[in-house]
């Protein structure tokens, strides 16, 4: 990555959170929705030790768990940041640190490091003094502080010591003024809120109140009418930082906001999540894609209208759907209704040098009224068209503005979907070439699985790789030039957000990889060794009022037992850290459950109480990675358990840590990258297991794969195993992209 400033560093993530955002912002056009009131939950004083001394006005907020990691990963390329990592061997102290950067604005913006730099004392350490000679070195402010002599204070910060850095001294002392009056930016409206939204170590807060600014400097102006609508969506937006590195950006995030009809999400709330299906039928080559999943329209539609009327624009809503009404003979409201459908997405491909867009409409009932007008036109033996479309408009007056196009003259059917566009648009999907090679089988060629196809309300998809041309046309030029040089080395480089439901309201998820293309054949070396481990909450029921609680870790390594509304039963010290999962079982057969769960190479049961259950723990011999998965075979609560173990083996046990005597442990020549998924065939059970580069499928007792296919004819790692009618055989997706039967009895 080139070299670039803070701010530039922080405004991409900004851009990645906020966008979204924006994108929406054009859904629904306008959004002066109320705040959120803020609570009164006290953030973890660990994860955000350094944050009374970040002041008030902070436009966005980073805590990073270790200074070095963050050179390294995230800012990589800052300058000052650089200058750390390189001379991290003479400030060890402050290397592995926790560090927190803010952003001010103050004519321009301006940023505002904060270094732990050891307890509380009037002397200098050797890692302090080093860093303050690097900032003068840099022509940078700094100040030592011992915070001690702030007598005031009551937080942690007030028993260490903080080196500060910033190219303004006026924002250095506005720190210091924050710290002996004990207000910071941990007061700031929504907040507190918002610090208690996301889990993980490293986070990056954006105030939304602040985002014109940030935005200001990532779209071109021509993209800028909806910044606005963004500071408004929300009072903070959160992001935590799940990996950063070459292989790419990977974050989740959510937002602190306002749930009366006003605020846009409010519409995006009431709808259920679905998965979207929108990746099967775009082009390989598309440039960008939303698209709004969904298992019933009724509650958007509604949630809309509230919407509308909220910003006194409901008569102009329902004008232009009467003016529709008389044009078609069916209101945009039934007309989605009666086609029953399940997503409505827009998308922008590159079509002969130019930009084209479509809009694409998943429909549950094939109805012939949409080729009302045209003669012996039904579904029945259907082969793709060009029609006129006369609905154009319907989707934007029930769905949102954003479905608005310069050119929806005509439209097709093809797989579920209606598409409409332009004459130029449709026929490139009539003429077959825009599923030649779909986008779901590009990402497949790049070692990915469908990644638009997470459970949402909301999936955004934009390739930085497929027309970089157009970044000039929407993006600052500083901003244009970062993307276009984040991606080198890669291939294939897309930015995906899908928005969800999360116990806090709504959640952002964000994948930017940085992939090189397969082109279809099968690697011949391993490709990622790395294994993501569940953090939680896990769901767990709670027997004794039969509601689903959230079992979890704190960040000082408690495990708590919480409602899924939010209200804690409890919290037990644990000295160990939780494998990836937490389930449910009824140990002693009498309907009182408890929760069992792995921590290093033993196994531990818990009852709802926060009991540890007698004859637990249970040593395994070996470190666990993920697990224990539980398994009632034979509905007699006889319970076994499937453990991945960090050696790259999976086991299986009962629960006093003994294997069956039929079993033999899987291994496989890669990495496994998590637990097996079981199977039913006919009456036998076969394990599912995904590695880095394929799919094996193993016999119920462990062993050898009855897969075992080389090259080019290997099992895809994203492969669907699809069981076949008559319940012998399954059908797999491979390398060479051919689809094989592979019989299992």
């Amino acid at each position: 990555m080139s070299r670039k400033s803070l701010i530039l560093c922080l405004a991409i993530v900004a851009g990645m959170i906020l966008g979204v955002g924006a994108a929406v912002a054009i859904l629904y056009s306008d959004g002066s929705g109320k705040q959120a009131r803020s609570g009164n939950i006290v953030p973890d004083q660990e994860r955000f030790l350094l944050l009374p001394a970040v002041p008030a006005d902070a436009v966005a907020v980073a805590c990073f768990s270790d200074v070095t990691n963050a050179a390294e990963g995230l800012l990589g390329g800052v300058a000052f940041a650089d200058s750390l990592h390189a001379r991290r061997n003479s400030m060890k102290s402050i290397a592995s640190a926790r560090m927190a950067v803010s952003l001010h604005y103050s004519g321009k913006l301006h940023a505002l490091y904060v270094f732990d730099a050891g307890k509380a004392s009037s002397e200098q350490s050797e890692g302090a003094a080093a860093l303050i000679a690097l900032a003068s070195e840099m022509g940078m402010n700094s100040e030592y502080v011992d915070c001690s002599s702030f007598s005031e204070g009551d937080r942690d910060i007030y028993k260490r010591s903080l080196v500060l850095v910033s190219d303004s001294e006026a924002l250095v002392k506005s720190s210091l003024r924050h710290l002996e009056q004990s207000v910071s930016v941990m007061q700031a409206a929504g907040f507190d809120e918002a610090a208690s939204s996301v889990s993980g170590g490293d986070l990056i807060f954006f105030a939304n109140s602040h985002a014109k600014t940030l935005m200001g400097g990532i779209f071109a102006k021509r993209n800028s009418a909806h910044n606005s609508f963004v500071t408004s969506f929300a009072q903070w937006t959160v992001a935590g930082i799940t990996k950063s590195d070459k292989s790419g950006t990977y974050l989740t995030a959510s937002a602190v906001y306002g749930k009366d009809a006003s605020n846009f999400m409010s519409v995006l709330s009431k709808s259920e999540p679905a998965v979207s299906k929108v990746a099967d039928v775009l082009p390989s080559y598309t440039v960008s894609a939303v698209s709004l999943p969904m298992k019933n329209t009724e509650p958007y539609v509604s949630a809309y209208q509230a919407y509308m009327d909220s910003k006194q624009s409901l008569q102009s809503f329902r004008k232009k759907s009467r003016d529709l009404q008389t044009r078609t003979g069916i209101s945009p409201a039934d007309f989605v209704k009666r086609l029953d459908v399940k997503e409505i997405a827009r998308a922008t491909f590159v079509s002969e040098g130019d930009l084209d867009t479509v809009n694409l409409m998943r429909i549950g009932r094939q109805d012939t009224l949409v080729f009302v007008g045209m003669q012996n036109k039904s579904f029945k033996d259907y082969k793709p068209e060009v029609h006129s479309w006369p609905y154009a408009g319907s989707a934007a007056a029930v769905f949102g503005n954003f479905f608005e196009l310069k050119d929806e003259t005509c439209f097709t059917y093809m797989n579920g979907w209606l598409i409409s566009g332009s004459l130029k648009a449709v026929d490139e999907y009539v003429q077959g070439r825009a599923l030649e090679y779909t986008l779901v089988e590009y990402m497949a060629d790049a070692g990915q699985k469908d990644m638009l196809s997470a459970e949402s309300v909301l999936v955004s998809y934009f390739a930085l790789t497929e027309n970089m041309d157009s970044h000039a046309k929407m993006f600052t030029k500083p901003f244009a030039s970062i993307l276009n040089h984040f991606h080198d080395g890669s291939d294939y480089c897309p930015a995906i957000m899908s928005v969800g439901k999360g116990k806090n309201g709504m959640t952002f998820s964000f994948q930017m990889p940085r992939l090189t293309m397969m082109k279809s054949k099968a690697p011949e070396f391993e490709r990622d060794t790395n294994v993501e481990i569940p953090e939680g909450p896990f769901k767990v029921k709670n027997s004794g009022t039969g509601k689903m609680n959230l079992f979890y870790q704190n960040s000082h390594g408690s495990l708590c037992l919480q409602e899924e509304g939010g209200k804690g039963l409890w919290g037990v010290p644990f000295d160990g850290k939780l494998c990836g999962t937490a389930q449910n079982v009824d140990y002693y057969a009498n309907g009182k459950l408890q929760i069992i769960f792995g921590s290093g190479s033993r196994i531990y049961v818990i009852d709802r109480l926060g009991r540890f259950v007698t004859g637990f723990p249970v040593d395994l011999g070996k470190e666990i990675l993920i697990g224990p998965d539980v398994y009632d075979f034979n509905g007699t609560r006889a319970y076994n358990i499937i453990v991945l173990h960090k050696d790259n083996t999976i086991e299986m046990y009962n629960l006093k840590g003994n294997k069956p005597s039929s079993w033999k442990t899987i291994i496989a020549p890669e990495t496994i990258k998590g637990l097996p998924e079981r199977i039913k065939i006919g009456g036998s059970s076969f394990w599912v297991v995904r590695t880095s580069i394929q799919t094996l499928i193993y016999p119920f007792n462990g062993g050898s794969a009855v897969t075992e296919f080389k090259g080019d004819q290997m099992i895809r790692p994203d492969s669907e195993v699809r069981i076949l009618d008559g319940g012998t055989s399954v059908s797999v997706d491979c390398y060479d992209g051919k689809s094989r039967t592979v019989k299992l009895k």
